[in-house]
Parts: structure tokens; C-alpha cells; sequence
């Protein structure tokens, strides 16, 4: 297996808290995107979905569109392309026509992700750092995300981001899926920490929504996928170059106090 590292393009950092505010917040634990986040996962949504056109004997659809569409579910990215090849092949689209193919297409999508294998799987760069780092200060860390656990954890595992992490809750963890906020509480609540002591890290306007629906704290990286719109659009406390700048701003982690959801 080859992991390779990300380089992602360096800008200056100009967070909405102060630098002596970020190394002030008193947290107690991280909470973690993962497609764009901490593992660019474009050539793998490339290759499932070009095993799904296959299948389906319909065009390819350009890296761009599944670049701006990544980020709420697989379910939702194949509904979406299944639309607009459908569309392009002059076929019938709606949501009948959709619906009818959609078991199939996902099947091919999910074979076709999991045939790609590990081969193209790149870290960003300054994740690992990042999350040494955090660890070195106290930090507990969880991930959440709205990819199916199938193809979450061995990616996980795979890069070995998972040694870092107390658990996945991936997109059919839960009824709910970010941006609702119910995934991040429950991530919280597994971490023993409340939600206002708990920093979002993510990459796109669906984790921050999230974020602050459950009242976290929110940390947004430039270089993830957000839908094909620009990272300073979303509502955020701080927009940063790589999860290790984030972990460099940051003071040491506050001992965790809350209680568990029942």
C-alpha cells in the first residue's frame, strides 16, 4: 500500500479569534471531519463512480462536479450524479427514474470503491503532525463523518489515523447525519465533554453547520472540498492551513467533566 502525503498550498492564516484567544479556549477534546478533511479521498470517489457509470452504461462524470458535491453522504453524491448523467444521456431523471436505478448504482459504487483499494489514498499534509501534536497536549479525538462506516474505518485504519482516535461515527452510525447536529452531541457525550468545550475540525459548510447547532467551537482547513464554494463563505471561528497550525494554536487540553447522554 502506498500512502502518500497531500501538499496542500500555504496562505496566511487570519483566524476570527486571535491567536492568544485560540491558545485561551478552554477545550477538552477534538472532534473530526475525514474527506477532506484529514484524507483526500477524490480519486477514490472517482474510481466508484466510474465503476458505477459502467455499469450503468452511462458517461463519466468530471472530477470537479464530485469534488463540489462530496461531503453529505454517499447516498446524497449518488443520487446527485445519478441525476445529472442521467441528464446528460438524454435519459429520464427524475426522481422516479432516479429511484429505480438507485439500489444498483450504489451497489456499483460501493464495489467500485472498494476495488480501488488503498493504492491512492493521500494523507494531507500536516495531519499526522497535527495529530501528534494534539495528542502530546491532552487532547481525546473522535471522527465524524457522513461516509458509511464500510468505507470509513478501512481507511482509517489503513493510514493509521485510526491509532489516534477513541472511535468512527460514520454516516449510517446514526438516523441523523451532519448537519444536523446529533452525531457531533453524541461525539461529545463518548468523549465526556461538552459541546462548547469540544472543537469541530472540518473542511466544508456542512460540518460547520453542524458545529454550531451543537454549539461547538469550529476550526475550518482551506484546502478541503466545501461544495466547490470558497472556505471564508462559512460560518466558522477560524479558517487555518493544516490541522498542524491548529494544533499549534491550541493550549493544552482541560480536564473532561460532563456526563454521558443516556
Amino acid at each position: 500500500m502506498r500512502i502518500s502525503r497531500c501538499a496542500t498550498h500555504v496562505n496566511t492564516v487570519m483566524p476570527l479569534l486571535t491567536a492568544s484567544a485560540w491558545s485561551a479556549l478552554p477545550l477538552q477534546a477534538v472532534l473530526l471531519d475525514l474527506d477532506g478533511t484529514l484524507i483526500n479521498t477524490l480519486d477514490e470517489f472517482d474510481a466508484a463512480l466510474a465503476a458505477m457509470s459502467q455499469h450503468l452504461s452511462l458517461p463519466r462524470i468530471a472530477r470537479s462536479v464530485i469534488a463540489q458535491t462530496i461531503g453529505k453522504g454517499s447516498e446524497h453524491l449518488v443520487r446527485t450524479v445519478l441525476t445529472q448523467l442521467l441528464q446528460q444521456a438524454q435519459r429520464p431523471h427524475d426522481a422516479a427514474a432516479v429511484e429505480a436505478l438507485f439500489e444498483p448504482a450504489m451497489a456499483a459504487y460501493f464495489a467500485g470503491y472498494e476495488a480501488a483499494g488503498m493504492d491512492h489514498v493521500k494523507v494531507y499534509a500536516g495531519v499526522v503532525q497535527g495529530l501528534d501534536i494534539l495528542r502530546s497536549k491532552g487532547y481525546p479525538m473522535g471522527v465524524v463523518t457522513n461516509k458509511p462506516e464500510r468505507l470509513a474505518k478501512p481507511l482509517l485504519q489503513a493510514t493509521g489515523l485510526a491509532d489516534f482516535t477513541e472511535f468512527l461515527i460514520a454516516g449510517d452510525t446514526y438516523a441523523k447525519k451532519k448537519p444536523d447536529p446529533f452525531p457531533l452531541l453524541q461525539g461529545c457525550a463518548r468523549l465526556h465533554a461538552s459541546p462548547q468545550h469540544t472543537l469541530m475540525v472540518g473542511d466544508s459548510a456542512n460540518d460547520a453547520a453542524a458545529a454550531r447547532a451543537a454549539q461547538c467551537p469550529v476550526a475550518i482547513l482551506r484546502y478541503g472540498f466545501n461544495h466547490g464554494l470558497p472556505v471564508e463563505t462559512i460560518d466558522a471561528d477560524g479558517y487555518f492551513d493544516s490541522i498542524e497550525d491548529i494544533a499549534n494554536a491550541l493550549g493544552a487540553a482541560q480536564p473532561a467533566t460532563a456526563q454521558p447522554l443516556n
